[in-house]
């Protein structure tokens, strides 16, 4: 099995099958967030007028550290989903939680 792994301070939070085949339904909600994203993100207060894949990465990223937070299996799900149809080779996200100030880094698999 495949799987992307979400850290969250260098923990193992929750791994996700990257081989979930979706529906027709999920992917046209995939599809539904980015027509949503491309009117605008906001990241950490910062209005992005036309994102970018990685920041419209960063921004799913942020929402599925709200899911986690709360518990959200349904959003954790549809964020993880999107992060890997929209970057097939990422294996993991690591989130460093600071104080105020959020990082995240996206490791993409190593090809051998």
């Amino acid at each position: 099995m495949s799987t992307l792994s979400i850290f969250v301070n260098q923990q193992v939070v929750f791994e996700y099958d990257r081989d979930t085949v979706l529906d027709d339904q999920k992917l046209a909600f995939l599809d539904r967030m980015d027509a949503d994203m491309a009117r605008g993100i906001k990241i950490q207060g910062e209005m992005m007028t036309n994102p970018d894949d990685q920041q419209r990465a960063r921004f799913v990223a942020m929402n599925l550290i709200k899911a986690l937070q709360q518990e959200n299996d349904a959003s954790i799900m549809v964020s993880c989903a999107y992060l890997c149809q929209r970057n097939a080779s990422l294996s993991e996200v690591h989130i460093n939680d600071h104080e105020d100030l959020v990082k995240i880094e996206f490791v993409d698999e190593v090809l051998q």
